[in-house]
């Protein structure tokens, strides 16, 4: 089992959004105005990922904040309820279509959602399957999707609309099967009370380009989190270990072994912790819960 640091003291930390709306679909502002939002909380760049529609909004490029390109495509789903949603958020590469439309006609079933996030890759984008719980979507209904690159593992605008916003269960699920996918937590941000500033993504890269983030975020190189910092993980001489802000509890969770959870006792939050490994794991991710039970998701180190 070789020694694996996932982060690296020589780049830098990005605060990020990968989803959220503007008055181009659904959302209540502007497409400025949500820029300036976000700047004001001190996010480092953003996707605008507005419904069936293609959007790079350069303008809003300043040295100290980037906006991504990014759309958020949708189908139909065979029961009551149901769909599909997958985000596409992508480089300087990507296809200048800003504006265009993504036609999404006759895009149902999980076939659609393949559709969707074939289509995607093709122009250039990584792929985000969004929101399954809200979606009404249980694990075997997607369990057959592939080529994706990550899966939302919390939207904090479902946690605040209606509390299914976490799906952690689904990327175990996939990761059980083998499926070599990342975590993120967004906002998904309609600017409808407070469903912004929720969720995010610390990526860690040289620069503030499309290019570093965008590469960071297809290297896993980046956690997730809706409150606590993760400085470094990685393996070292068969143990996996963290160091992160102040928590509650730290969760190893891996497959198989069982994985293994640290407590903090009172009056001493936890700000490490070191699982040795049994050597017949698949993967090892990390959780990090601080006390207001938020949590910071580390990417899974695959053996």
């Amino acid at each position: 089992m070789a020694n694996l640091e996932l982060f690296s003291i020589k780049k830098t930390w990005f605060k990020g959004n990968l989803h959220t709306h503007t008055t181009i679909s659904d959302g209540k502002l502007e497409p400025a105005e949500v820029v300036k939002l976000y700047k004001k909380l001190g996010y480092d760049f953003l996707a605008l990922t507005d419904h069936e529609i293609f959007s790079w909004w350069q303008e809003f490029n300043t040295p100290d904040f980037l906006i991504l390109p990014g759309i958020e495509t949708s189908g139909r789903a065979l029961g009551p309820y149901q769909c599909h949603h997958v985000v596409g958020v992508g480089d300087s590469k990507v296809k200048p279509n800003h504006l265009e439309r993504f036609d999404n006609q006759g895009l149902t079933g999980l076939s659609g959602a393949q559709t969707m996030v074939d289509f995607l890759t093709d122009q250039g984008y990584l792929t985000i399957y969004c929101h399954p719980v809200w979606s009404r979507q249980t694990f075997e209904n997607v369990a057959d999707l592939q080529g994706f690159t990550a899966i939302e593992v919390y939207n904090h605008g479902c946690h605040v609309e209606n509390c299914t916003g976490e799906a952690t269960y689904y990327w175990d699920g996939f990761l059980r099967q083998g499926n070599r996918i990342w975590g993120v937590a967004t906002d998904d941000s309609h600017q409808q009370t407070e469903d912004y500033g929720g969720g995010w993504v610390a990526v860690n890269a040289p620069s503030l380009s499309a290019e570093h983030i965008v590469e960071g975020l297809l290297k896993g190189q980046f956690y997730s989190s809706n409150g606590p910092t993760i400085e470094a993980y990685g393996v070292c001489d068969g143990q996996a270990y963290v160091r992160c802000s102040e928590a509650q509890a730290i969760h190893f969770i891996a497959f198989e072994r069982r994985g293994k959870t640290f407590v903090a006792s009172p009056g001493q939050p936890l700000t490490q912790a070191v699982h040795t490994l049994h050597g017949d794991e698949e993967y090892v991710r990390i959780e990090v819960v601080d006390e207001r039970g938020r949590v910071a998701w580390s990417n899974p180190i695959f053996f």
